[in-house]
């Protein structure tokens, strides 16, 4: 269990090594210094152009395009090989026997048919910040926008490098819900840095959410292993654990999670709050269509390809969103408010999408 918990159960080896390598605050400290030590200076002459940040709301296909950016060959992302030790991932190669390590491919615990290996990029990255910013924005509660301290703003400019060094591509790319926190940060350590905010029909993506929330508690009613696991990587999406971005219209403690509502208030306090950000987040914001990109992946790979700057279109998966049946949810005033949320959100996407065509138009 090199990565994310799939359909089989890690053994006590396993467990053990991940307890140490991500539970415990002084063995990740130690494996932040031994790499910084040892690779830090090679890392920090690195270049770090127009890095890529993918956040936004858990079940929008934030999965599907990170993949489809990473498999251009351009970005350097963490990936399961990198795991346990996620905050040395050059060291840990060196001891780990970096390429040589090789597991099959498996389903991922949420069920949908994304298959995942050792090398497949993943949502990694938060353990940087649950290491040096994690008393800060993560309590019982929820997950606070606080921003972070100036010093882990530099410490992280320096950890990108690092990946960039482990896995020897020129830009840096992760995928991190948690992030929407701490957009202003972000592009502090990188200025030329893209957000890309996937989002879907708020009423399919509360669905989907709450199907995954139902999933994860029984798995780890199953294996309680998992809520450990995924608190380590700062996974609080749904499960057993779930803790919501407190955020303005954040929905209430008291509201079941079993309540479509409760999914629904969740998603307009994360997109409104996206939509709101300060003029400087908002030039480096692309808002991305999911059930818009699933019907016009030629038109989308182009686009996206061109306004990062790439030689060639992104290369599109063959995938649709599978609707959820949702019988019985009849007009709510939290569907009302996500609707008009998403009415903005669409506008926003189509007005980026169709740049495309005025950038190639002869009076442009």
């Amino acid at each position: 269990m090199s990565g994310a918990p799939g359909s089989r159960r890690p053994s006590l080896g396993e467990r053990l090594l991940h307890r140490v390598a991500l539970g415990s605050a002084p063995a990740r400290e130690l494996a932040y210094d031994l790499e910084q030590a040892r690779y830090g200076r090679a890392a920090d002459v690195l270049a770090s152009p127009q890095p890529v940040f993918v956040s936004g709301l858990a079940r929008a296909g934030t999965t599907v395009l990170m993949r489809m950016l990473h498999g251009t060959g351009h970005f350097a992302a963490l990936s399961y090989r990198d795991m346990p030790f996620a905050l040395a991932p050059n060291t840990w190669a060196r001891l780990s026997g970096g390429t040589q390590r090789q597991v099959q491919a498996r389903e991922r615990g949420h069920g949908d048919g994304v298959l995942h290996d050792l090398d497949s990029p993943e949502a990694i990255e938060e353990v940087f910040w649950l290491h040096h910013e994690g008393e800060r924005y993560l309590s019982p509660s929820g997950l606070v926008p606080v921003p972070p301290r100036d010093a882990t703003v530099i410490a992280f400019t320096r950890y990108l490098r690092l990946v960039q060094l482990r896995h020897g591509r020129p830009r840096y790319l992760s995928k991190n819900n948690n992030n929407l926190l701490r957009l202003p940060a972000l592009l502090q350590s990188a200025p030329d840095a893209t957000l890309l905010h996937p989002f879907r029909d708020p009423l399919q993506q509360a669905a989907s959410l709450r199907a995954q929330h139902r999933r994860a508690c029984a798995l780890a009613a199953d294996d309680p292993f998992r809520v450990r696991y995924m608190g380590w990587l700062g996974h609080h999406e749904f499960g057993a654990d779930q803790r919501p971005f407190l955020l303005a219209g954040a929905p209430l403690q008291s509201l079941s999670r079993d309540h479509l509502d409760y999914w629904l208030q969740l998603w307009s306090s994360v997109y409104a709050h996206l939509l709101t950000q300060p003029p400087q987040v908002r030039q480096r914001q692309v808002f991305i269509d999911y059930d818009l990109l699933a019907g016009q992946r030629t038109r989308f790979a182009a686009r996206l390809g061109q306004h990062l700057g790439l030689d060639a279109p992104v290369p599109m998966e063959d995938f649709q969103p599978a609707p959820l049946r949702m019988p019985g949810q009849g007009p709510s005033a939290a569907l009302d408010q996500a609707l008009a949320v998403h009415a903005r959100l669409r506008r926003h996407a189509l007005a980026w999408l169709d740049a495309d065509a005025r950038l190639r138009s002869p009076a442009a």
